[in-house]
């Protein structure tokens, strides 16, 4: 004969209670793929990041924020730098530029400030050593200087950026550094830095 009334045992805490009103005992297991997604997620970005930093040592400030200016980057390497690489670099400052609403013209023009970046130093590293090692075996370094000029070519400003990565996801990245650097270079330019 079957039972009226309450439900007991599995049933009811699979369907609630007889009456289609949810046993007020029956608690929802918690969620552990979901949890452990989010926890994989977080840990996943964290690797993603990386460590690739980069320092701003600035000697003289911009007077002004700029908001156009031409870019000229040289290697002052001794040859530790292709020509491609050169360009690369290039192409990742000049993007940063563009993101912060600076304006990179082609040659220099009346009213706009020359941007003159050298390449002291430009050692990519070891990525292979960066994935299996954290202490900073196969660390990649980059140290620019930057020199900001009138028209006329006398300097209005200047500051000195470098950077590093020594771990991150598959070792980091290079191009990590150039981008943190360029980005430095955006806070310089945008001026209110002493």
């Amino acid at each position: 004969m079957p039972r009226i009334g309450r439900q007991t045992g599995v049933a009811a805490r699979r369907f609630g209670s007889s009456a289609g009103v949810p046993d007020s005992r029956t608690v929802p297991a918690p969620r552990t793929t979901s949890r452990l997604l989010l926890l994989l997620s977080v840990a996943t970005a964290a690797l993603a990041a990386g460590c690739a930093a980069a320092n701003l040592d600035v000697t003289s400030p911009v007077p002004l924020p700029l908001d156009r200016v031409s870019l000229t980057i040289r290697d002052g390497t001794g040859g530790d730098m292709s020509a491609d690489e050169l360009r690369g670099f290039k192409r990742i400052v000049t993007r940063a530029l563009l993101a912060a609403g600076i304006e990179v013209v082609p040659s220099p023009k009346q009213h706009t400030a020359r941007v003159v970046g050298t390449v002291e130093s430009w050692e990519p590293g070891f990525r292979a050593l960066r994935l299996v090692s954290r202490y900073g075996f196969g660390t990649g370094d980059l140290d620019t200087v930057w020199d900001v000029q009138d028209g006329s070519s006398d300097s209005l400003a200047s500051c000195r950026i470098d950077g590093s990565v020594s771990t991150g996801t598959f070792g980091g990245s290079f191009e990590d550094v150039q981008q943190e650097a360029s980005e430095a270079l955006v806070r310089f330019l945008r001026g209110g830095i002493r």
